[in-house]
């Protein structure tokens, strides 16, 4: 693909056309790859790093100007190595489990509760009875390191992929899960992208709207397409 064409696409993509945004980063592929490999010495999934690296690719795109005496992948480079080292300061050595957050939640409703019933704060033994949890679990569950939000907000940001397919509540088999694993790796490199933004790492749709720079309606109309699509080939 000539410097041409490549201008071309990105005027294109700039003004919202999504299949030359999704070309321009298919054809870039290689160097988000070259720019992870360079960070083969952080302990972090390759895949991962790849996925975030696309995110520099995707602003690179959105702020090139073709008036620039360079040319996108020259753009790109800090943009991409830039995304992947804020990427690995962000992480934080705790892991919190699912259990942990249900837990969270579930005490955060009590104590909501309880507190307008008693019309003061509850104490760690009220919230146990309430909960039927014991107190070990509510004073670890206090002291995670985790931001607590309201219950309906937990359930719509922080639901894993597995859970937005049909019949989850009865369990999904190991393969199941592989075919779902086999479906998400065979999306388009934005789509898997969203994916890896919204159920590997929780971000909000507006989270995700910021970080790839495009606005919240484009990543809600197409994450329902995604999931849509993933729900039809689960249920073929």
């Amino acid at each position: 693909m000539d410097k041409k064409q490549i201008h071309e696409l990105i005027a294109k993509a700039q003004s919202g056309d999504e299949e030359a945004r999704l070309t321009l980063v298919t054809n870039h592929m290689d160097l988000v790859w070259s720019v992870v490999h360079k960070f083969g010495h952080i302990e972090v999934e390759k895949d991962d790093l790849f996925q975030i690296g696309c995110m520099g690719l995707l602003k690179s795109i959105n702020q090139f100007d073709s008036s620039y005496d360079t040319t996108l992948s020259t753009y790109a480079i800090p943009l991409i190595i830039g995304e992947i080292k804020a990427f690995i300061r962000e992480q934080s050595p705790i892991k919190i489990s699912r259990s942990i957050k249900s837990n969270i939640h579930k005490i955060q409703e009590v104590k909501d509760h309880l507190n307008k019933v008693l019309e003061r704060e509850p104490t760690i033994k009220e919230i146990a009875q309430e909960t039927e949890l014991s107190e070990e679990q509510i004073i670890l569950a206090l002291n995670a390191p985790i931001n607590v939000t309201s219950l309906d907000n937990y359930e719509r940001e922080d639901m894993p992929l597995i859970e937005r397919i049909p019949n989850h509540q009865e369990g999904m088999g190991l393969e199941q899960k592989i075919v779902l694993k086999q479906l998400v790796s065979n999306l388009d490199p934005i789509e898997k992208l969203l994916i890896y933004l919204r159920f590997d790492l929780g971000y909000t749709q507006s989270e995700v709207a910021k970080r790839l720079e495009i606005n919240q309606v484009a990543v809600s109309r197409l994450e329902k397409k995604v999931l849509k699509e993933l729900k039809e080939k689960m249920l073929v």
